[in-house]
C-alpha cells in the first residue's frame, strides 16, 4: 500500500491531472467562470428575496414587486454566457500576455455575432409591419458552450496573428490604446467572418440557432459524462486528483460548468411556470464538499479533536472553523490526506456512498431539485436549504457526516496509532 502512489497508473493519472490543471485554456475556464461568481450571486440574491415573499404570500409572480426583483436575476443569469465569453477570454487573453480587455471585449462581439443573430419578424395585429432586433435567446446558459469556444478559439485565433505579425503595426507616436485597437482589427476581422459564416450559416441551414445545434451535439457525449454513473467517475477522478497535490475540482470544472448552469436556469424556468422542478445527475456533484469540503472531512476534523496523536489534534483544532464553511485545506495539508495511502481511500469513497443514498432521496422526492444558483462558500447546511428552499435538503450534509465518519474512523484508527507510536518515539530520542 506505501507504493500506491508510484505505480505506472497513479503515475499517469497524477501526470494526466497536472497536465488538465496546467493547461491555459483550462485555467482560462476556471477562472472565467469565477469571476462570474458575483454576478450569479448578485442575481441570487435578489430570487431568493423574490421567491421567499412568494411562498410567504406577500406578492405573487404578476406583482410589480416580484418583476422589480426579478430585473437583477433576468440580467445576470439571462446574460450569463455574454459573461462568460468575456471572463474567459480575458483570462485567457491575460495568460498569454496578451491585450486582455481587448480580448474580452471582441470576445463579446463574436459571441453576439454567432449566438444572437438579427431576426426581422412580421408584427401581428392591425398595424401589422415588421420589426428587426437581436435574438437573445441563447445568451442565458444554454449559450454557455459556445461562450467558452469562442471565447477560447478568438483569443487563439488573435495569438496566431501577432505571433506570425499578421496585424497592422502603428508609429509608436500614436497613443497605446489606438495602437491595440489596429493590431487586433485583422484578427477581429477573421474571427467575426468565421462565426458570422458559422452563425447564419447553421440558422440557414438547420433553422436552429448555434448555441443550440452545439448544445445537442456535446449534450450526446456529455449524457454519459453527467448520467449518474459518469457523475461518480468524476468525482471519483476529482477526490483522486485531490490526494495528489492537484487540485481535482478544477481539473473536472470545465466539464460540468455549463450542465450545472442549466440545470438551476431549466428548474428556475420550470418554477416559474409552476411546473415540477426536474432532478439531473449533475445536482449530484455538489455531494462531493458538501460537509466540510472536498471529500467531506468536517468528520475528520470532529474526530481529530479527541485524537491521541498530537499532530492530528493540533490540526483539527485549526481546521474545525474552516471545515464549518466548506474549507479543508488544513485538513488536505495538515493531516495530510494527501500522499497518504492510508487516509485517501475513504477519502475518496465517501463522497461516492452519500452520493448513491442521495440518488434514492432524490428518486422518492424527499430531496428537492434546486433552482437558486448560489455558488460562495457558505456553511454547512445553508446552501442545499437556499438552493431549493426545502428544509428537507438540509439532510444531505448530515447524512454525508454520518457516512464520512463511518468511512474515515477505521483508517483513522490506523493512522492514529502510526503517529502515535511515532510521536512517542520523537520524544525519547529527546
Amino acid at each position: 500500500m506505501a507504493n500506491f502512489y508510484e505505480s505506472k497508473p497513479m503515475q499517469w493519472v497524477k501526470k494526466a491531472g497536472e497536465k488538465v490543471v496546467g493547461n491555459k485554456g483550462i485555467q482560462a475556464i476556471s477562472s472565467g467562470m469565477m469571476m462570474v461568481m458575483g454576478v450569479i450571486l448578485l442575481g441570487a440574491v435578489f430570487q431568493l428575496l423574490a421567491v421567499i415573499l412568494q411562498t410567504i404570500g406577500i406578492i405573487d409572480q404578476s406583482s410589480g414587486i416580484y418583476s422589480a426583483l426579478m430585473v437583477p436575476y433576468k440580467v445576470s443569469m439571462g446574460f450569463i454566457s455574454l459573461y462568460v465569453a468575456f471572463t474567459i477570454a480575458y483570462s485567457y487573453a491575460k495568460s498569454l500576455k496578451m491585450q486582455a480587455l481587448m480580448s474580452g471585449l471582441n470576445s463579446i462581439l463574436i459571441f453576439l455575432i454567432a449566438a444572437a443573430p438579427i431576426k426581422t419578424v412580421d408584427l401581428a395585429g392591425e398595424a401589422g409591419g415588421t420589426f428587426t432586433g437581436m435574438d437573445t435567446m441563447a445568451l442565458d446558459a444554454k449559450g454557455m458552450f459556445v461562450a467558452i469556444i469562442v471565447a477560447l478559439t478568438s483569443v487563439q485565433l488573435t495569438h496566431f496573428f501577432e505571433k506570425h505579425h499578421l496585424v497592422i503595426k502603428m508609429p509608436d507616436a500614436v497613443p497605446e490604446f489606438l495602437q491595440d485597437t489596429f493590431r487586433s482589427l485583422i484578427p477581429l476581422v477573421v474571427n467575426a467572418i468565421i462565426w458570422t459564416v458559422l452563425g447564419y450559416g447553421c440558422v440557414a441551414l438547420t433553422q436552429t440557432a448555434l448555441p443550440v445545434l452545439i448544445t445537442g451535439l456535446l449534450g450526446m457525449p456529455l449524457a454519459a459524462l453527467t448520467s449518474v454513473p459518469g457523475i461518480i467517475i468524476i468525482v471519483i477522478i476529482a477526490s483522486l486528483l485531490w490526494t495528489m497535490g492537484v487540485h481535482g475540482t478544477v481539473a473536472v470544472y470545465a466539464a460540468i460548468a455549463a450542465p450545472l448552469m442549466q440545470y438551476y436556469a431549466t428548474n428556475y424556468a420550470n418554477h416559474e411556470a409552476g411546473q415540477a422542478l426536474v432532478f439531473m445527475p449533475i445536482a449530484l456533484f455538489g455531494i462531493i464538499n458538501c460537509c466540510g469540503g472536498t471529500g467531506n472531512t468536517l468528520a475528520l476534523c470532529v474526530m481529530g479533536l479527541f485524537s491521541k496523536s498530537e499532530q492530528l489534534k493540533a490540526v483539527s483544532k485549526a481546521a474545525i472553523v474552516p471545515g464549518l464553511f466548506n474549507i479543508n485545506e488544513p485538513v488536505i495539508f495538515g493531516y495530510p490526506i494527501m500522499y497518504n495511502p492510508i487516509m485517501c481511500i475513504p477519502f475518496i469513497l465517501n463522497p461516492v456512498i452519500t452520493m448513491i443514498i442521495c440518488y434514492f432521496g432524490y428518486m422518492i422526492g424527499f430531496f428537492k431539485p434546486a433552482y437558486i444558483s448560489i455558488t460562495a462558500n457558505l456553511p454547512v447546511g445553508f446552501a442545499q436549504y437556499l438552493t431549493t428552499l426545502s428544509w428537507t435538503n438540509i439532510f444531505i450534509p448530515v447524512i454525508a457526516f454520518a457516512v464520512a465518519f463511518a468511512c474515515y474512523w477505521p483508517f483513522f484508527k490506523v493512522y492514529e496509532k502510526e503517529l502515535v507510536a511515532k510521536e512517542a518515539q520523537a520524544k525519547e530520542e529527546k
